[in-house]
């Protein structure tokens, strides 16, 4: 396969340059959500267990309303949070698949690109699988059609810059691709 390709080697660097960007900006993206948007904090309880007199059923109901209070309010916090980073990581990761898009599109590497391109992916499919409980269906649908209209009109684009280099390349007394 590579025999007859002067080029391989630097086929198989683009490869892993352009896998190392997906997965270092990737990491940056969600770097940067935990910072501006932390976690909540799972609840801490009170490791005595034997606080409670024998038989102390006042005791028992009393720790376990804390519990089930505290229980409450994390899943209230967690489902805002849900919410925030739903629509904090899809808006991060159309921003930087528009970007991989822009980047492909000025000629700056296909490594360059695709790595970026995959690294908005992952925010969109991130925002997806840690919000996904704490938004709404109508949020969910709409943020899925920008998506899926800025990824097809990403393909038609990127379509057309091959079909344009192919057409450059195949012409007489053409010595580059032109992009």
């Amino acid at each position: 396969m590579f025999r007859n390709d002067p080029m391989w080697k630097y086929k198989i660097m683009n490869f892993i340059i352009g896998g190392a960007i997906a997965v270092i900006v990737s990491t940056l993206l969600v770097l940067g959500l935990k910072i501006f948007i932390p976690a909540p904090e799972y609840p801490s309880y009170a490791r005595d267990y034997g606080s409670c007199a024998t038989g102390d059923q006042a005791c028992y109901e009393r720790q376990q309303r804390e519990y089930q209070d505290r229980q409450e309010e994390y899943a209230k916090l967690s489902k805002t949070y849900g919410g925030k980073i739903f629509i904090a990581a899809n808006v991060a990761g159309i921003i930087v698949l528009l970007l991989g898009i822009l980047c492909f599109a000025l000629g700056l590497g296909t490594n360059i690109g695709v790595g970026i391109i995959l690294s908005g992916a992952f925010g969109i499919i991130y925002g997806y699988a840690l919000g996904w409980a704490g938004a709404d269906d109508a949020v969910k649908f709409g943020v899925g059609v920008v998506v899926a209209l800025i990824l097809i009109g990403g393909g038609v684009a990127v379509n057309r810059m091959h079909a344009k280099a192919a057409a450059s390349v195949s012409m007489p007394g053409s010595d580059q691709i032109k992009v």
